[in-house]
């Protein structure tokens, strides 16, 4: 059978029996799903709070990873027993059907856990940082900094000579040199950055924090804002910008890799595959769940989040 989860009512889900997809044909590949894991964003979507609007009949799920079944007869570098990782939504299902174009090869030794959770949080981590426009010698903040993006922003940062200061809303155990956001955060952070000038903030939060972070960097700096964890709209000084030369910007992932196109995407796994070779970075688990048990997953992934709190993934074999 080949089950799928899908929207329900908001704040809920719908297990479904789906029909097996049919052979592939051309450019079309088969995948038997593997692993994936619950995201915020699927928690999202699942409340009916997402950016945009999900199809009600296609399967959530914004990563996974997945074992090729079978090949279109147009598709020479992929052959069944291959891992991949899909590009696309709709990963919490146990088979799909997908274009050759949406799907990026893995390592024959990649680990599928792992490997499920490198679709958002790598990319969007060296895209951040590309953006921030830093090179060896300069520090970054971060906000939300326990989160899974903030940890590759981490592991991204550190081989290239970048400085990253972290900032938490409450002390957290597994970030013991982070910052707490609040009064006096700017004074703070020039005494951890040790007099590297602070390029660039990241900026998952926004609302008031987004001014506090503001005030935080160097002349000519930047404040990116990729998230709304508050809920609440931006509250920066005009005069950062007007006196102190401050650029603000918006980023999402998916937009910012239609900009670099499919050779542009293909490129960017290269390389974070080619860094994971070299230096693996490895996300905490919290559990592995099956896909049949898929409320009791989503309810734990409801619960308190941390830098030490792993993530809720799904066995979608099981």
């Amino acid at each position: 059978m080949n089950l799928a989860i899908l929207p329900g009512e908001t704040g809920r889900v719908k297990p479904m029996p789906m029909p097996m997809p049919p052979a592939p044909r051309g450019q079309n590949v088969l995948l038997r799903m593997v692993h994936a894991p619950i995201n915020p964003a699927d928690l999202l979507a699942i409340d009916g709070r997402y950016s945009f609007t999900l199809p009600p009949d296609d399967p959530l799920g914004a990563e996974g990873s997945a074992v090729v079944a079978a090949v279109g007869d147009e598709v020479a570098d992929l052959r069944p027993g291959d891992r991949v990782l899909p590009l696309s939504r709709g990963n919490w299902c146990r088979h799909r059907l997908v274009p050759r174009r949406h799907l990026i090869a893995l390592p024959a030794d990649a680990d599928p856990v792992q490997a499920a959770m490198w679709r958002i949080n790598p990319p969007t981590a060296h895209l951040l940082l590309r953006d921030a426009g830093v090179c060896a010698g300069d520090a970054i903040i971060q906000n939300g900094a326990g989160s899974a993006v903030a940890r590759w922003v981490r592991a991204l940062a550190a081989p290239i000579g970048v400085r990253v200061i972290d900032i938490v809303r409450r002390a957290d155990p597994a970030l013991p040199d982070a910052l707490i956001d609040g009064e006096a955060l700017a004074e703070r952070v020039r005494d951890a950055a040790g007099g590297r000038p602070v390029r660039a903030a990241l900026d998952c939060v926004a609302g008031t924090a987004s001014g506090r972070m503001a005030q935080c960097l160097s002349p000519g700096g930047r404040l990116i804002v990729f998230g709304h964890l508050s809920g609440e709209p931006l509250t920066v000084r005009s005069q950062l910008l007007t006196g102190g030369g401050l650029s603000i910007a918006g980023f999402s992932l998916r937009p910012a890799e239609q900009a670099l196109g499919g050779a542009g995407v293909r490129t960017l796994f290269a390389d974070l595959l080619a860094m994971l070779r070299d230096r693996p970075v490895v996300q905490p688990i919290r559990a592995i769940v099956p896909l049949s048990r898929a409320g009791e997953a989503i309810a734990l992934a409801r619960e308190g989040r941390g830098a030490g709190v792993g993530r809720v993934l799904f066995d979608l074999s099981a």
